[in-house]
């Protein structure tokens, strides 16, 4: 079959990604080229509907827009005209959600194409008047590691870039509950190579691709309320990481698991595992980048512990390791994660908001909030519910709302559902302020949210 009628399934997630219709597509394609300077270009929502459906392949000078519209290089929207591309899992399937009988019909087709062994019952479909067997993602890798089902090395390739595609979406604006899905389908089939025949090296890095996308879908889970299936995937990751002798992998997932949401954290607890050996990882197995995030991690859990010095030395641990950094390559999962100076400070200002030196942490987080792009969204969100916090705690109630305000609106675009915690604990630190109008102002936009910190906006 020619490239050409094949559906375009990259292109139509990405747009299903953004919350676009195809005329938001047209618009945005005539905005860019206008920027530009260029002549019109006569493109509607029906020419994108021809571009998905693969009935009409761009011409160089729409790729080119396309790519610049999405920010984002043509492979990752399907625009290559590379047969090889064209086998490549794209997202788990051409839908951001899935049901049972999609997800299977999706693993049977890859496992076709591929030349797999035939899938595991509970990937089937099930017989005629037969309830179906259901398994969680991380059963299934579960599932998956303590069986055996040939997987070539450019499958391999294939699967890493769609790992790391994955992964350097979840820090944007994107929700996580339209994420999910995705991410999900291709931790699923993922697990379902894991059970053909392969070489030990293959195998290996098959395994660290799962751990890597269980990772993933464990903080998606995460940022959605649901931390013992977070910790479930985190686990399951780390078994992945042993059996791939990837140590850095496993030092990340392990400090994942001292991770709790806002309402469940005990700084104590968190340190111990921070700080010690958590399923047979050390923070020494780890790479530059994941140090530089656990040290940060252990800074926050002793800033509320009230322990500034153990905190400001954690700080500079990380820092000291950032520095580093700057002369070799940050080597090792995840791979999407991006951990630099800006980064650094707006975890340094976040600490101090927590010890209360509120003045030090908005000369601190202020710049670097300006700073932030498109693709630290969920970052973003996190420092303006630390320093929200920081002058509700100060009982400033005019500059606290209006921070928590912003913050929950982006964490309700999001499904971003932590961050939901934050404010409405630093809310409930002002009720002797309920009467005070930027207070009831919060408390209209909190009734918006559904209960338990799941947002009620559509994505």
């Amino acid at each position: 079959m020619d490239q050409a009628s094949l559906p375009n399934r990259r292109l139509r997630l990405q747009r299903r990604l953004r919350g676009w219709s195809q005329d938001d597509v047209a618009t945005g394609l005539c905005r860019v080229a206008s920027g530009h300077g260029e002549p019109d270009l006569g493109v509607d929502a029906t020419t994108i509907s021809r571009w998905e459906r693969g009935m009409r392949h761009p011409r160089p000078r729409y790729v080119r827009l396309l790519c610049q519209l999405f920010d984002l290089p043509a492979e990752q929207l399907g625009l290559v005209r590379d047969p090889e591309l064209a086998l490549a899992p794209p997202l788990a399937a051409d839908r951001v959600e899935v049901d049972e009988d999609e997800r299977a019909d999706f693993l049977r087709e890859l496992a076709d194409l591929l030349g797999v062994s035939p899938l595991p019952p509970y990937l089937r479909p099930a017989p005629a008047g037969a309830e179906p067997v259901r398994r969680d993602s991380w059963e299934r890798l579960e599932h998956a590691l303590s069986r055996r089902g040939q997987v070539d090395p450019e499958t391999i390739d294939h699967l890493e870039r769609v790992t790391v595609a994955l992964e350097s979406l979840e820090p944007t604006a994107i929700s996580s509950r339209a994420l999910l899905g995705p991410a999900t389908g291709h931790l699923e089939a993922v697990s379902a190579l894991l059970q053909a025949t392969a070489a030990p090296a293959v195998r290996r890095r098959l395994c660290s691709i799962a751990g890597e996308a269980a990772g993933l879908v464990g903080w998606l889970r995460w940022n959605l309320d649901d931390a013992d299936g977070a910790v479930a995937c985190f686990r399951a990751g780390v078994r992945a990481a042993h059996e791939a002798d990837d140590r850095a992998l496993g030092a990340y997932l392990a400090g994942a698991i001292a991770c709790r949401l806002p309402e469940q954290q005990d700084p104590a607890a968190s340190l111990r595992m921070l700080t010690g050996r958590t399923m047979g990882f050390v923070q020494a197995d780890a790479s530059p980048a994941t140090r530089v995030w656990l040290a940060a991690k252990e800074a926050d859990a002793w800033a509320r512990l009230g322990r500034e010095a153990d905190c400001l030395r954690a700080l500079e641990r990380a820092a000291d390791v950032v520095e580093r950094m700057d002369h070799h390559d940050p080597v090792g999962r995840p791979r999407a994660t991006v951990v630099d100076r800006t980064w650094l400070a707006g975890e340094r200002g976040a600490s101090l908001a927590k010890l209360g030196q509120i003045d030090a942490a908005e000369a601190v987080l202020r710049p670097v909030l300006a700073a932030m792009g498109p693709t630290s969204e969920r970052d973003r969100l996190w420092l303006l519910a630390a320093l929200a916090g920081a002058y509700a705690d100060l009982e400033e109630p005019d500059e606290a709302c209006r921070l928590a305000r912003t913050a929950l609106t982006g964490a309700a675009r999001m499904h971003l559902a932590p961050v939901v915690h934050l404010v409405r604990r630093l809310r409930a630190g002002l009720e002797r302020h309920s009467r005070h109008h930027a207070v009831q102002e919060l408390d209209e936009q909190l009734r918006g949210v559904a209960g338990g910190g799941q947002p009620a906006l559509a994505t």
